[in-house]
């Protein structure tokens, strides 16, 4: 990513002064929601072992099972839509978020409502209650990406490669 490049995660700020620093160093998410999006953004970058490291020890997975350099998944969209404590002062926190992407002609949305705690002044992600739902894109419906092309010249001829 170019250094004037917007974040993944969705806050408006470039990518440089918002998740990059996180992603370089774990210490720097002073909130559940930063750290929230820093691993939105991880997803979207394919960054497993920082997704491994920022997960509770107690709910760890020894591996993901995530190919995340999988071409066919395009990460379009995180939508923060509540967090409950899991701010500097506190142990625990909620974020309850949307997450849109597109995979093998589906749009599909990520719905959960995600556990942090922390310890040792360092936030991780214990677990989360999800929804997920998936609709087909019709090749002459409007791009889910936000290009205003039809999906057929957007998307889906991307990801025909």
């Amino acid at each position: 990513m170019t250094s004037g490049t917007l974040c993944p995660c969705g806050s408006k700020k470039p990518f440089a002064s918002c998740c990059a620093p996180i992603l370089k160093d774990h210490r720097k998410a002073i909130t559940a929601e930063q750290l929230m999006r820093s691993r939105y953004s991880a997803y979207t970058l394919a960054k497993n072992e920082y997704l491994i490291t920022t997960w509770a020890t107690e709910t760890r997975p020894d591996s993901l099972d995530l190919d995340l350099d999988d071409t066919s998944i395009k990460w379009l969209e995180l939508e923060i839509e509540e967090c409950e404590g899991g701010e500097t002062g506190d142990e625990k926190g909620t974020v309850t978020f949307t997450a849109r992407f597109l995979s093998s002609g589906h749009l599909c949305q990520l719905h959960e409502k995600s556990r942090f705690v922390r310890r040792q002044n360092l936030w991780y992600y214990l677990d989360g209650e999800t929804h997920s739902t998936t609709a087909k894109v019709g090749r002459n419906s409007p791009c889910p990406c936000g290009s205003e092309k039809k999906y057929k010249k957007c998307c889906f001829a991307s990801q025909k490669g």
